[in-house]
Formats: structure tokens, sequence, C-alpha cells
């Protein structure tokens, strides 16, 4: 029982790593803050109270795209009506997990830029 075991999880492992490798679409994000004296701040987790990690990275600069997320689906967000949608939109963003200059962490997706950068155009 425990050698099966072990087959299942290291082909969930195996199969998961496969699909990790595959190009995240835009691989980076032209970073839009607010102010053109702003930093970009990330969160060590994908929440607004987590601990915060400063870089030196400011507009028009890029961060390398891991991945995005929302605790919400596209599907649950359209079957709410407008005035609902707005507020659960806002209550649960999108995070994104970048690389800025070295540092990783998660920013809300609303201080990236759809269109990528550099390769991404």
């Amino acid at each position: 029982m425990r050698g099966r075991m072990r087959v299942i999880v290291l082909s969930f492992l195996f199969s998961f790593l496969l699909l990790a490798s595959e190009a995240i679409v835009p691989s980076s994000f032209t970073v839009s803050l607010v102010k053109l004296c702003e930093v970009l701040e990330l969160s060590e987790t994908p929440h607004r109270k987590a601990k915060k990690i400063i870089t030196h990275v400011s507009s028009g600069d890029c961060v390398q795209n891991l991945g995005c997320m929302r605790e919400m689906t596209e599907k649950e967000l359209n079957e709410m009506n407008a005035t609902k949608r707005a507020h659960m939109a806002w209550k649960y963003p999108v995070w994104c997990k970048v690389d800025a200059d070295g540092k990783r962490g998660w920013v809300r997706k609303q201080f990236l830029s759809d269109e990528g950068c550099g390769e991404d155009n």
C-alpha cells in the first residue's frame, strides 16, 4: 500500500513539474504605479496585510511574471449582479507573484500593465 502511495505522489509531483515548466504569458509585466515617485512594494503572501518587501522598481520598469491567481473564479464573479461583482472583485483582487530585481513576492495585478515589456510586446 505504501509503495503504491509513493508512486501516486511521485507521479503527481512529476506531472506538476511538467506543467510548471510551461511558459507563463506574459513572461514579464511593466510596472504601472499611481505616482511617479512610488516604488513597488511586494507582499510576502497574497494578502493586503502581509509583511511588505520594498524594491527599487518604479513605474515603467519590468518585473518577471511567476504566475497570477485570485481566490474567486471569473465564473463566480460573472454569476453575480454588477454591484456585488464590483465589491467581490475589489475584496478578492488578482495577485501576481513576481521577481523584481531579485526580490520575489506578491503584488496586486492593478499595478502591472497587461502589455508586458521587452520581448512580450
